[in-house]
Formats: structure tokens, C-alpha cells, sequence
């Protein structure tokens, strides 16, 4: 019969140096710092014309304010 003091170490906790890192194929290589830049792609999205807003969207049109301000209502 086994000792319960012992223990068997599994191999997905087996210990690893310093410095030393598993390979992972989905991480991508380091960036290369002498790699040139590309030309700049453009604006992502093709240009769309302005559309005017919605019905439930207010106007970005205000009223001028009037240059003297209105009376006020009589009270009743």
C-alpha cells in the first residue's frame, strides 16, 4: 500500500524554470521594432451622406432669440 505522505506531482503542475515560457501558437510573435509601418488604410467605413434626423429626434435648429423679451400674461 501506497504512503499517504507521498504525493505524485501531475504533469500539467509540473514546475518550470524561469524564464522559460510554454509555446502557445494562438499568442502572436513579438512586434518587431525595425519592421516598417504601413501606408495608413483609409477611413474603415465608406462616407455615407447626412441624413436628416429622425421624426422623434429634436431639430439642431433653435429659434433665434427675439430682441426684446415677450410680456408677460396678465394674471387672472
Amino acid at each position: 500500500m501506497p504512503s499517504p505522505f507521498i504525493s505524485t506531482i501531475p504533469p500539467c503542475l509540473s514546475v518550470v524554470s524561469v524564464g522559460v515560457r510554454p509555446y502557445r501558437p494562438d499568442t502572436p510573435p513579438p512586434l518587431d521594432p525595425d519592421a516598417p509601418i504601413p501606408d495608413d488604410p483609409g477611413p474603415l467605413l465608406p462616407d455615407t451622406p447626412d441624413l436628416p434626423p429622425a421624426p422623434h429626434e429634436p431639430s439642431p435648429y433653435t429659434e433665434p432669440a427675439p430682441n426684446s423679451p415677450e410680456p408677460e400674461p396678465e394674471p387672472v
